[in-house]
Protein backbone atom coordinates (compact mmCIF):
# COMPACT_ATOMS: atom_id res chain seq x y z
CA UNK A 1 0.00 0.00 0.00
CA UNK A 2 2.82 2.47 0.06
CA UNK A 3 5.05 2.27 -3.08
CA UNK A 4 9.10 2.37 -1.76
CA UNK A 5 11.70 2.23 -4.53
CA UNK A 6 9.40 4.29 -6.96
CA UNK A 7 9.30 7.34 -4.48
CA UNK A 8 7.72 6.37 -1.14
CA UNK A 9 4.56 7.43 -2.57
CA UNK A 10 2.12 7.05 -0.07
CA UNK A 11 -1.59 6.85 -1.43
CA UNK A 12 -4.86 8.26 0.59
CA UNK A 13 -7.09 6.07 2.23
CA UNK A 14 -10.16 7.16 -0.01
CA UNK A 15 -7.57 5.59 -2.65
CA UNK A 16 -7.64 2.80 -1.48
CA UNK A 17 -11.51 2.76 -0.44
CA UNK A 18 -12.65 4.04 -4.10
CA UNK A 19 -10.26 0.93 -4.91
CA UNK A 20 -11.97 -1.74 -3.08
CA UNK A 21 -15.65 -0.13 -4.63
CA UNK A 22 -14.53 -0.57 -8.08
CA UNK A 23 -13.39 -4.17 -7.26
CA UNK A 24 -16.75 -5.07 -6.45
CA UNK A 25 -18.82 -3.37 -8.72
CA UNK A 26 -16.89 -5.17 -11.40
CA UNK A 27 -16.71 -8.55 -9.53
CA UNK A 28 -12.56 -8.26 -9.30
CA UNK A 29 -10.58 -9.41 -6.22
CA UNK A 30 -8.31 -6.75 -4.64
CA UNK A 31 -4.93 -7.88 -4.00
CA UNK A 32 -2.06 -5.83 -1.81
CA UNK A 33 1.29 -6.23 -2.29
CA UNK A 34 2.75 -5.33 1.15
CA UNK A 35 6.55 -6.84 1.05
CA UNK A 36 7.65 -3.60 2.54
CA UNK A 37 5.32 -2.44 5.05
CA UNK A 38 4.41 -5.83 6.26
CA UNK A 39 4.96 -6.57 10.07
CA UNK A 40 4.61 -3.30 11.99
CA UNK A 41 6.76 -0.72 9.92
CA UNK A 42 3.38 1.75 9.91
CA UNK A 43 2.04 1.81 12.97
CA UNK A 44 0.01 -1.42 12.69
CA UNK A 45 0.76 -5.20 11.63
CA UNK A 46 -0.76 -4.99 8.77
CA UNK A 47 -0.59 -1.36 6.85
CA UNK A 48 -4.11 -1.99 5.06
CA UNK A 49 -5.68 -1.85 8.36
CA UNK A 50 -5.17 2.08 8.12
CA UNK A 51 -7.68 2.44 5.63
CA UNK A 52 -10.35 0.40 6.79
CA UNK A 53 -10.34 -1.58 3.44
CA UNK A 54 -9.88 -6.01 3.58
CA UNK A 55 -8.37 -7.00 0.62
CA UNK A 56 -9.17 -10.33 -1.11
CA UNK A 57 -5.33 -10.89 -1.40
CA UNK A 58 -2.34 -10.31 0.15
CA UNK A 59 1.07 -10.88 -0.43
CA UNK A 60 4.15 -10.63 1.84
CA UNK A 61 7.56 -11.86 2.99
CA UNK A 62 10.77 -9.88 4.27
CA UNK A 63 10.53 -9.15 7.50
CA UNK A 64 8.08 -12.05 8.01
CA UNK A 65 10.86 -14.58 6.81
CA UNK A 66 9.32 -16.68 4.84
CA UNK A 67 7.29 -14.99 1.60
CA UNK A 68 3.64 -16.17 1.79
CA UNK A 69 -0.06 -15.88 0.14
CA UNK A 70 -3.64 -15.18 2.43
CA UNK A 71 -6.80 -14.79 0.56
CA UNK A 72 -10.26 -14.44 1.52
CA UNK A 73 -12.42 -17.46 0.67
CA UNK A 74 -13.40 -15.59 -2.07
CA UNK A 75 -10.28 -17.64 -4.08
CA UNK A 76 -12.78 -20.74 -4.06
CA UNK A 77 -15.02 -18.77 -6.72
CA UNK A 78 -11.42 -19.73 -8.59
CA UNK A 79 -11.98 -23.46 -9.81
CA UNK A 80 -8.31 -25.34 -9.02
CA UNK A 81 -7.13 -22.54 -7.45
CA UNK A 82 -3.81 -22.36 -5.99
CA UNK A 83 -4.38 -23.60 -2.44
CA UNK A 84 -6.00 -26.76 -3.78
CA UNK A 85 -3.62 -27.55 -6.43
CA UNK A 86 -0.13 -28.26 -5.51
CA UNK A 87 2.73 -26.38 -7.48
CA UNK A 88 0.95 -23.53 -9.04
CA UNK A 89 2.74 -21.15 -6.94
CA UNK A 90 5.60 -22.34 -5.63
CA UNK A 91 9.31 -20.96 -4.26
CA UNK A 92 12.69 -23.22 -3.88
CA UNK A 93 12.93 -21.57 -0.27
CA UNK A 94 9.34 -21.80 1.21
CA UNK A 95 8.14 -22.65 4.05
CA UNK A 96 11.23 -23.20 6.00
CA UNK A 97 10.67 -24.42 9.19
CA UNK A 98 13.87 -22.56 11.14
CA UNK A 99 12.56 -19.38 9.19
CA UNK A 100 9.00 -19.62 10.61
CA UNK A 101 10.22 -20.62 13.66
CA UNK A 102 12.13 -17.83 14.11
CA UNK A 103 9.87 -15.14 12.62
CA UNK A 104 7.25 -16.76 16.05
CA UNK A 105 10.12 -15.66 18.57
CA UNK A 106 10.32 -11.93 16.13
CA UNK A 107 6.55 -11.69 17.04
CA UNK A 108 6.88 -12.53 20.81
CA UNK A 109 9.03 -9.82 21.06
CA UNK A 110 6.78 -7.80 18.84
CA UNK A 111 4.09 -7.93 21.29
CA UNK A 112 6.47 -8.06 24.74
CA UNK A 113 8.19 -4.96 23.82
CA UNK A 114 4.91 -2.97 22.02
CA UNK A 115 7.00 -2.69 19.26
CA UNK A 116 3.22 -1.80 17.33
CA UNK A 117 2.69 1.31 19.56
CA UNK A 118 6.19 2.58 19.76
CA UNK A 119 6.27 2.59 15.61
CA UNK A 120 2.92 4.70 15.85
CA UNK A 121 4.11 6.95 18.31
CA UNK A 122 7.72 7.79 17.33
CA UNK A 123 6.36 7.49 13.97
CA UNK A 124 4.07 10.61 14.51
CA UNK A 125 6.94 12.30 16.52
CA UNK A 126 9.43 11.72 13.87
CA UNK A 127 6.60 13.13 11.08
CA UNK A 128 6.29 16.30 13.16
CA UNK A 129 9.67 16.74 13.55
CA UNK A 130 10.37 16.75 9.77
CA UNK A 131 7.77 19.25 8.74
CA UNK A 132 8.98 21.52 11.36
CA UNK A 133 12.19 20.59 9.46
CA UNK A 134 10.71 21.82 6.54
CA UNK A 135 9.88 25.12 7.76
CA UNK A 136 13.65 25.83 8.16
CA UNK A 137 13.99 24.94 4.69
CA UNK A 138 11.04 26.26 2.48
CA UNK A 139 10.85 25.34 -0.76
CA UNK A 140 13.75 23.22 -0.81
CA UNK A 141 12.37 20.22 1.46
CA UNK A 142 8.58 19.13 0.16
CA UNK A 143 6.18 16.60 0.44
CA UNK A 144 6.71 15.58 3.57
CA UNK A 145 4.86 12.34 4.12
CA UNK A 146 5.33 9.35 6.78
CA UNK A 147 2.69 6.62 8.67
CA UNK A 148 4.68 4.84 11.17
CA UNK A 149 8.55 4.43 10.88
CA UNK A 150 7.94 4.35 7.30
CA UNK A 151 8.53 8.27 6.20
CA UNK A 152 10.28 10.55 3.39
CA UNK A 153 10.47 13.72 1.92
CA UNK A 154 11.65 15.26 -1.71
CA UNK A 155 14.71 17.72 -2.38
CA UNK A 156 14.81 19.80 -5.80
CA UNK A 157 16.65 17.61 -7.35
CA UNK A 158 18.55 14.10 -7.51
CA UNK A 159 21.85 15.57 -7.60
CA UNK A 160 21.27 17.23 -4.57
CA UNK A 161 19.40 14.04 -3.21
CA UNK A 162 22.77 11.70 -4.33
CA UNK A 163 24.83 14.73 -2.36
CA UNK A 164 22.45 14.60 0.65
CA UNK A 165 22.84 10.85 1.39
CA UNK A 166 26.82 11.24 1.13
CA UNK A 167 26.68 14.03 3.51
CA UNK A 168 24.37 12.14 5.90
CA UNK A 169 26.84 9.30 5.43
CA UNK A 170 30.04 11.15 7.09
CA UNK A 171 28.15 12.45 9.67
CA UNK A 172 27.15 9.15 11.27
CA UNK A 173 23.67 8.43 9.41
CA UNK A 174 22.26 5.87 6.98
CA UNK A 175 19.17 7.60 4.81
CA UNK A 176 17.90 5.82 1.34
CA UNK A 177 17.16 7.45 -1.57
CA UNK A 178 14.41 6.18 -3.97
CA UNK A 179 12.18 7.68 -6.95
CA UNK A 180 13.78 10.69 -8.57
CA UNK A 181 14.69 12.75 -5.90
CA UNK A 182 13.36 11.90 -2.82
CA UNK A 183 14.90 10.52 1.12
CA UNK A 184 13.51 8.00 3.17
CA UNK A 185 13.96 6.79 6.29
CA UNK A 186 13.86 3.35 7.55
CA UNK A 187 14.64 3.20 11.25
CA UNK A 188 14.13 0.30 13.38
CA UNK A 189 11.26 -0.67 14.97
CA UNK A 190 12.39 0.44 18.79
CA UNK A 191 13.79 3.43 17.57
CA UNK A 192 12.82 6.45 20.58
CA UNK A 193 12.57 9.34 20.34
CA UNK A 194 15.89 10.28 21.58
CA UNK A 195 17.23 8.64 18.22
CA UNK A 196 14.14 11.02 16.16
CA UNK A 197 16.09 14.12 18.02
CA UNK A 198 19.83 12.92 16.99
CA UNK A 199 18.18 12.19 13.56
CA UNK A 200 16.29 15.76 13.01
CA UNK A 201 20.17 16.94 14.11
CA UNK A 202 21.91 15.27 11.20
CA UNK A 203 19.15 15.58 8.55
CA UNK A 204 19.46 19.34 9.48
CA UNK A 205 23.16 20.01 9.57
CA UNK A 206 23.44 17.75 6.08
CA UNK A 207 20.60 20.07 4.55
CA UNK A 208 22.79 22.64 5.73
CA UNK A 209 25.67 21.56 3.99
CA UNK A 210 23.65 20.71 1.14
CA UNK A 211 21.39 23.35 0.26
CA UNK A 212 23.05 26.20 2.47
CA UNK A 213 23.44 27.57 5.96
CA UNK A 214 21.38 30.34 5.63
CA UNK A 215 18.20 28.17 6.89
CA UNK A 216 20.33 26.60 9.71
CA UNK A 217 21.72 29.82 10.60
CA UNK A 218 17.85 31.23 10.39
CA UNK A 219 16.76 28.02 13.09
CA UNK A 220 20.00 29.42 15.31
CA UNK A 221 18.78 32.86 15.70
CA UNK A 222 15.40 31.76 16.22
CA UNK A 223 16.21 29.30 19.24
CA UNK A 224 18.18 31.83 20.57
CA UNK A 225 15.27 34.31 20.58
Amino acid sequence: PIQGEGGDNHFRKEFFQQLRTLADENDIMLMLHTMQTVMVPTGKMWCYEHFGVQPDMVAFGKKTQVCGFMCSKRIDEAENNVFHESSRINSTWGGNLVDMVRFRKYLEVIVTEKLVENAAQVGRYFLDELRNLAGEFPGQITNVRGRGLMLAFDLPDGERRDAFLRVAYQHGMIALGCGPRSIRFRPALNFSRELVDEAIRVTRETLGEVLGTAATHAHSAAVQS
